[in-house]
């Protein structure tokens, strides 16, 4: 939802291009979605792409294991890693300290504190996920062997 503060004419074509992008898809579409939804070739295509996170699941949890990241449980669906780093140097040891870092090596995660369910802040004191981080390997396998790369020269740097 929104407005626009702009010239009747401009305010005409903004409301033309929104109704094709809200719109339903053109028939043609319509119809090639047919055979993609067929059992066979959607469990096909779920088969290769659960096989695809797979690889990049496997890589990223090996190489921050390797790092010193920690994992109470390793994933076993979506994309994301839940991993603690509090055994890293004090410099990276907290989920927001380790993600200001990572963002001067190119490479983002989010603090697990971000994460904490804590309404009204009733729960006193630092959040128990303070030294958790989420890494994600949504992003397509050579992204995320520069995310890693750059993840480990980080970890290696202030050690």
């Amino acid at each position: 939802m929104g407005w626009a503060v702009a010239p009747k004419a401009l305010v005409k074509n903004i409301t033309a291009a929104g109704s094709f992008i809200d719109g339903g898809p053109p028939r043609p579409i319509q119809r090639a979605a047919i055979e993609i939804l067929e059992p066979k070739r959607a469990d096909q295509e779920l088969n290769a792409l659960r096989a695809a996170f797979l690889i990049k699941r496997d890589l990223t949890v090996k190489r921050l294991k390797n790092l010193g990241v920690t994992f109470p449980r390793e994933p076993e669906s979506t994309f994301y890693a839940f991993g603690s780093v509090a055994g890293l140097s004090a410099k990276l040891n907290d989920g927001m300290k380790f993600f200001r870092e990572a963002l001067n090596y190119k490479a983002l995660t989010v603090p697990g504190e971000f994460f904490d369910v804590n309404p009204n802040k009733l729960r006193k004191g630092p959040s128990p996920l303070r030294q958790y981080v989420r890494f994600s390997y949504g992003p397509p396998l050579k992204n995320l062997e520069l995310g890693l790369d750059n993840l480990e020269r980080m970890i290696k740097a202030n050690c």
